[in-house]
């Protein structure tokens, strides 16, 4: 007789796979703020396109905490794997998944210089920085999505 048994990370398995279309949904949202957001350039600007900075800023903290916390870390559970979210990082770099645990270390830090405000440090600064550390965030979603196995 054959017993088929339902593997223990069969549950897991399914939940990266919901996962991944929940990160293709930040990720169009992302890209659309980003696309907004390129394209200004004073300081000149109005209210909408404030409001079109947060939402680009948060887009952009929202995708970025999500593929961390979500897609990494059940990378790394579905390879028996667990520890600190610099490890995490560290193990999706070894893996080729991400370019640079160092860059998402800087992302982070990003999060907390957006939050606080810094004298000089203003709306465009934020849009450059944020443009700079998407187009990192969008190819490492690639790479996870070619590399799914």
């Amino acid at each position: 007789r054959c017993h088929t048994t339902m593997s223990p990370l069969a549950p897991l398995r399914k939940k990266f796979e919901t996962d991944l279309i929940t990160l293709g949904l930040l990720e169009d949202y992302l890209r659309e703020s980003c696309e907004i957001c390129s394209k200004f350039t004073s300081d000149d600007l109005s209210r909408q396109d404030l409001r079109e900075i947060g939402a680009l800023s948060d887009r952009f903290q929202r995708a970025q905490d999500f593929f961390v916390v979500k897609i990494l870390r059940i990378i790394d559970m579905l390879s028996g794997d667990s520890g600190t979210t610099l490890d995490v990082l560290q193990r999706a770099e070894q893996r080729g998944l991400i370019e640079s645990a160092e860059v998402f270390l800087e992302m982070r830090a990003l999060r907390n210089k957006i939050a606080h405000e810094y004298a000089g440090y203003g709306p465009l600064d934020i849009v450059r920085d944020i443009l700079k550390y998407s187009a990192i965030l969008l190819d490492s979603f690639a790479r996870v999505r070619e590399n799914k196995s």
